[in-house]
Order: C-alpha cells, then structure tokens, then sequence
C-alpha cells in the first residue's frame, strides 16, 4: 500500500535509502546534439540517452550486457544508479566494475539518493559516502532523483527548508551531477489532489516546485499499475498530466520512474522472488501507461525502468534477458522502441533564439 507518512512515497523507497546512505543540461536530457533547423525530424535525430534502466531487483545482473544486447545498441539506454543497488554491489566491488564497463559509452547515468546533508556528496571516499560508492567506482551520474524527507514544509519552515535544498544541489553539482530531482507524486491518500493544476497552484507543493526549479528538474515516482489503477484516489490521474506539463512549460528535465507496483509477499511474510510472482503485469501496464501520458500530452523528457519493490540485487530474473516478460530490460527496450519523449530545443529565428519543443518517437 502507499505510504501514510509525509514523504507521500512507497514507504520502504525512502527509509531504505536513507539507510544506505547514512552507512547545464546533460546529454541525457533528450536533447538534440549538433546543428538545429525548424524542421522537427532534425531535433529528434539524435537524442541521446533518454530512457534508464536499474533500481534493486537483479541490479548484478547487468554486467552481462548480452542478455540485453539489443537495448544497448538503441544508443538511448543509460544505467540507472539506484543508491541501495549500488551499495549491495560494492560487495564485492567487482560487481559495479563490470556494470560499468558493459554501459560503458552510454552516458554519465542518473542516480537515486535519498536528501541527506550535503556533505554527503564532499566528504572524502574513507566516510564511505557518495565519493567512495559512486566516483571510485567509475559511477559518475551526470542527473539525481532525490527522495526528499518531506513533499511539503512545515509551518514557517518553507524558507529554511528551501535553503538546505539548495545547499545540497550546490554540493551535487560541485560532483559533477548537473540537475536534482525532487520524486514528487501524491501517493499518500491524505495530500492534496482533487482540482486543476493541483501541484502548480496549491501551497502544499511549494516546496516540491521550489526544489524542482532551483535543480533544474523533477521526477513522478508513478507505478503504472497504480496510475491505471486510479493512485492515491480522486484527482491523482490530473495531477500528475498536469505536474509533468507544469515541469515541461518550465523547461525543467521530467523524469517518470516506471516500477511494478504492488509486489506480493509468500506465505512466510518475505518478498516474492520474480519467478514467483506470477502475477506480474509490468510491460502491459507500462504500455497502456504511457500510450495514457501520449493522450494527455503530458510526454516527459525522460523514462527510467526503477524495479525498487523487489529488493533481490541477486533476482537476475527481474532484471534480463530482454526477451522474457516483464523483466526491466524487456520493459526499456520496449520504452526505446515506442516511447515518445518530450524534447526541448532552441532554434534560431530572426537572430534570435526561440525556444520551442517536439515530441519526438524512436
């Protein structure tokens, strides 16, 4: 069930990342490289990486880049650096080692991270922290998803809370990541939803927006089974369309994470491994999912494929081949295949430049 605490998100997202962490516009971004005209085929020629694979379930098993080989030669597929991955494979190290060289030539990455102090990012590899997990590791994400403590400031703390947010940006950058997602969503039942342009309006999100502007990017932590499912209750479909248009119209990067969402426990109270839950409707769902986002115009700029409900770094199943149902990698060659995405660009006109924007298609 979704979360009841203020975070809004899953429940384990947060608490289980923090966890591990107490032990510009990038190319990802979608956008266009070399010359540009006004013809909308030439900004969507060369996208680069736009679409992230990773998250926990079967993170190890990405360092077998055959079992995927058809993903990585769509040239838009980047790794997804999911914090609790990346902390169980430093055991051993070898493991992230060989991811790394597999993605190799793909781009930077982007990174999941829970918002703790920003000396998490400066402190020297010997804390164990982001130096030590990430950059020693040949990992150098070039975008974050932060899950934040809260999606909304106390009374009298919107100012201060605001402030620790850019101090933590400020340090992200100073290591190379270039633009920080608040995961933004309204999966708590409690918060507010039922309206037109709910996030863009309502003081309970000023946080969220402040944070989402001053790190040039925000990310929807939506599962689609829970989207198609009707979410947190009445209002949660418009909110989030209209949040990813919010973020489209303030040239922001607009990340979705695409999970599957719930994950049965056996009889024993333990997660379900991958082959054992044989209910999984994950690449159906995200199908419909986004073939749903395409009708609303609400097209993100970004896809990343974060299987975070089933903790298994060791479920190889989860994650490949790309051949086999459901898995994340099936799931992304799909999004490389048939998935639009949001594409920001400048052109010249008049000896000016005029922002503008496509949806662009594989």
């Amino acid at each position: 069930m979704p979360s009841s605490s203020s975070s809004s998100r899953f429940n384990w997202r947060v608490v289980t990342l923090l966890m591990s962490v107490l032990a510009a516009m990038p190319a990802a971004y979608a956008a266009p490289q070399g010359d540009s005209t006004d013809d909308p085929e030439n900004f969507c020629s060369n996208l680069g990486q736009y679409i992230f694979v990773g998250g926990t379930a079967g993170f190890d098993a990405l360092r077998d880049g055959a079992q995927f080989s058809d993903l990585l030669k769509t040239g838009h597929v980047g790794l997804y650096e999911h914090g609790n991955a990346i902390a169980a494979a430093e055991n051993p190290p070898s493991i992230i080692k060989s991811i790394e060289r597999v993605f190799r030539g793909t781009g930077p990455g982007q990174a999941e991270l829970g918002q703790v102090g920003a000396n998490y990012f400066t402190l020297p590899p010997s804390y164990g922290f982001y130096q030590a997990q990430y950059i020693q590791n040949g990992l150098h994400p070039s975008e974050a998803n932060v899950n934040t403590p809260s999606d909304s400031a106390a009374p009298g703390q919107l100012a201060d809370d605001l402030k620790l947010w850019r101090e933590y940006v400020d340090a992200a950058r100073s290591a190379g990541i270039e633009s920080v997602a608040p995961i933004v969503g309204p999966n708590d039942p409690s918060e507010p939803k039922l309206g037109e342009n709910v996030f863009a309006t309502n003081r309970f999100y000023a946080l969220e927006r402040g944070e989402a502007i001053y790190g040039n990017a925000i990310a929807f932590d939506v599962p689609p089974n829970f989207f198609l499912s009707g979410g947190s209750g009445p209002g949660y479909e418009k909110f989030v369309v209209q949040a990813i248009q919010w973020g489209n119209a303030h040239g922001l990067r607009t990340t979705v994470l695409l999970s599957p969402y719930p994950w049965p426990t056996n009889s024993a109270d333990n997660l379900e491994t991958f082959d054992e839950f044989t209910g999984n409707t994950f690449a159906h769902d995200t199908q419909v999912f986004v073939n749903r986002l395409l009708e609303e115009h609400a097209v993100p700029s970004e896809w990343a494929v974060d299987n975070y409900e089933d903790t298994y770094p060791h479920d190889a199943p989860a994650m490949v081949p790309e051949t086999s149902r459901n898995t994340t990698t099936e799931v992304g060659l799909w999004l490389a295949r048939n998935a639009p995405v949001y594409v920001r660009h400048v052109r010249k006109k008049d000896d000016h430049d005029d922002g503008g924007a496509v949806i662009c298609f594989p």
